[in-house]
């Protein structure tokens, strides 16, 4: 009963995460502007936010390049909009549950902004770092964080170059929180309880 109980969980979740065409919604509300143009960001404050937040995100089908560059260019825009000043976003993050990431690599020359689309995190270390963290979806807070010091993380880049790689220190922490927004987690949830 128990294996069945698990099969059952598991095949749940794998459709959650499945790969479908975008919808007609996700269409219009990445095209609802240039690519040059930020998207409003979505707030915890927010009850409708708060739920596209706390969603599981789907993965993305290779086959649709075109709509994927045009929001990652607009989450570009939007992370680095005086407003805000990030140093990564999540699709969530402006309205779309979809497997997309913007983070800023500190461990590259230059910290530039990489897209990353379906990301997963394979491995993470023992060690661990405790780190002040922010959001943009909930700006007036920021707390101390524990997260795992290094990961080994596998991932398509924009060009759908299929990608693994292992981070460490403040840029693994940037994948970790983006990452967390793809499975529906705040970093409010990873505080310490006391």
């Amino acid at each position: 009963m128990k294996i069945i109980v698990s099969l059952f969980i598991f095949f749940c979740l794998s459709i959650t995460t499945h790969a479908q065409r975008i919808t007609k919604y996700e269409r219009q509300l990445i095209n609802s502007g240039k690519a040059e143009d930020k998207m409003r960001v979505t707030l915890t404050t927010n009850s409708d936010d708060y739920d596209i937040l706390r969603r599981q995100s789907l993965a993305i089908r290779k086959t649709q390049k075109k709509i994927w560059t045009t929001l990652s260019k607009r989450m570009l825009v939007t992370v680095q909009h005086p407003d805000h000043k990030g140093v990564g976003i999540a699709a969530p993050q402006v309205g779309i549950n979809r497997r997309l990431i913007l983070v800023q690599r500190f461990d590259k020359e230059g910290n530039p902004f990489e897209t990353l689309i379906n990301p997963e995190i394979m491995a993470f270390s023992d060690s661990l770092h405790a780190r002040i963290e922010g959001c943009l979806s909930i700006p007036i807070l920021r707390d101390t964080v524990t997260r795992p010091w290094m990961i080994e993380i596998k991932y398509q880049d924009i060009q759908g170059t299929v990608i693994q790689e292992k981070l460490e220190g403040f840029t693994a922490r940037i994948f970790q929180h983006e990452i967390d927004h793809l499975n529906g987690v705040l970093f409010t949830d990873r505080l310490y309880k006391k």
